[in-house]
């Protein structure tokens, strides 16, 4: 049954795509939603996604498959999203 190699291979990648798109966007929403009531909530999104895209990564790396570069930039950019400040202003005041 090819076909269903096929599928299985196909959802798998949607699936790995979908958790690296939601991972992007938490770390996004995470950054704009600093000081707005929604704080809280966002930022345990973040982390939520954070995790699973780590266990993701751990994963796509352990099965033993060529895909797993874009997994691990995500989780880099994700990294990067979460300690990187981005104002300006805030670097400016300690000169």
């Amino acid at each position: 049954m090819p076909y269903l190699e096929t599928l299985e291979a196909s959802f798998s990648a949607w699936l790995i795509g979908s958790i690296q798109v939601v991972g992007l966007v938490s770390a996004w929403l995470a950054r704009m939603s600093e000081g707005s009531p929604s704080q809280a909530w966002c930022q345990r999104l973040f982390f939520g996604s954070l995790l699973l895209v780590g266990f993701m990564t751990l994963a796509v790396v352990a099965l033993g498959t060529r895909y797993w570069l874009f997994p691990g930039a995500t989780l880099a950019t994700m990294i990067l999203a979460a300690v990187w400040d981005f104002r300006v202003h805030a670097r400016i005041e300690h000169l």
